[in-house]
């Protein structure tokens, strides 16, 4: 009887021993996590596993929260901005802690909603945030125009100071308003098109990435295009088309004559002559104001056995004694007519009816 006694104690001891040990297994995690491998983790344990972190909670994982990229710890519930977008922890509908996208960030730290727009730091575009399934996503959705108030989506034009842009985005990512044609008078010019404005052609160019308004040609009397160096005629003048930085003009270079039924163009300061076997008529273009010609006549001149002889301006007669001819004189006057002169050969007996309103000169010949 003296040993039963004694032995009941020491079983009762060893089976509280026992079931002690099996509930502080029970309570423990068995799981790798904070870098190790797998082992035993205690009640209470807060462990690190990828991008989540957990508490041992009775031998099971309770998820807590997330680790941004910084390793910041957000419980589940709280948001956290990474990347660009403002993330939220939480539990997923099949009990997993996940991360779920709630905004889009700016870069001044600002969230915005779905749906919702801004600009960028120099207001030169904007974005929006867009829902895109389970996650949201920034976009740009265009430009801003020069005015600085407008938005003019992407692909979309806009006018501005006499020229179109285009929002477009290049191979490099950038978004910007290029420079895609110019307007004249309310109409609009793509690159590489001409126009007219007056009395000269244009041409909308793309020069160093930005279009202007390149002046490279002329209109002349009948409305047609011209270029540099070419030449037309207006009211007998000659005219030529003459282009160059900062500066362009018709400028009069010559005269417009018919000759042999041709038009013929006689340069400013060129002479020529009209004649028949007897005399010819000396003629020249000289400028005539400030952008105009006309022909002038220099003077009649008398020939006498196939040689020049004898000068007269128009307007003037002189009496000439023929060379080896005793008393032998011709007269002569040049007269002006509606082209020009005609050369005059009279009888000294008729001068006074044949040099009325004409003054006389000294013979002499061409110098």
């Amino acid at each position: 009887m003296t040993q039963n006694v004694l032995i009941l104690p020491i079983i009762a001891i060893l089976s509280l021993t026992v079931n002690a040990d099996s509930g502080a297994a029970r309570s423990r995690c068995w799981t790798s996590g904070n870098g190790r491998p797998a082992q035993w983790w205690s009640e209470g344990a807060e462990i690190t596993r990828g991008k989540f972190f957990y508490e041992c909670r009775r031998g099971q994982l309770e998820p807590l929260g997330c680790l941004s990229n910084v390793e910041q710890k957000v419980r589940i519930g709280s948001t956290f901005q990474q990347d660009g977008y403002e993330f939220t922890c939480q539990l997923g509908s099949d009990g997993y802690i996940e991360f779920g996208y709630s905004a889009c960030v700016g870069q001044d730290g600002r969230t915005y909603q779905k749906g919702e727009t801004w600009t960028d730091a120099k207001n030169t575009y904007y974005y929006r945030c867009r829902d895109d399934g389970r996650v949201v996503k920034t976009t740009i959705e265009g430009c801003i125009a020069h005015d600085k108030q407008r938005r003019v989506p992407l692909g979309e034009t806009d006018d501005f100071n006499g020229y179109t842009y285009k929002c477009q985005q290049k191979t490099s990512g950038v978004v910007q308003m290029c420079s895609v044609g110019c307007i004249h008078n309310g109409q609009k010019y793509t690159i590489g098109q001409q126009y007219k404005d007056g009395d000269y052609v244009f041409y909308c160019k793309l020069q160093g990435g930005k279009c202007t308004k390149q002046c490279i040609g002329c209109v002349d009397a009948n409305g047609q295009n011209i270029y540099d160096g070419q030449r037309y005629k207006r009211d007998e003048t000659t005219y030529q088309c003459e282009i160059r930085p900062g500066k362009r003009s018709h400028r009069a270079v010559g005269c417009n004559i018919v000759e042999n039924g041709r038009d013929i163009n006689k340069v400013i300061g060129c002479r020529w002559y009209e004649q028949n076997p007897d005399w010819k008529i000396e003629k020249t273009c000289e400028t005539d104001g400030p952008n105009k010609t006309k022909v002038t006549t220099v003077g009649c001149i008398y020939k006498y056995k196939g040689f020049d002889r004898i000068f007269l301006e128009p307007g003037k007669y002189t009496i000439w004694n023929l060379p080896k001819q005793k008393d032998a004189s011709v007269g002569l006057a040049c007269r002006k007519t509606s082209d020009g002169a005609e050369l005059l050969i009279f009888d000294v007996a008729q001068l006074e009816r044949s040099t009325a309103g004409l003054s006389y000169d000294l013979p002499r010949g061409k110098k």
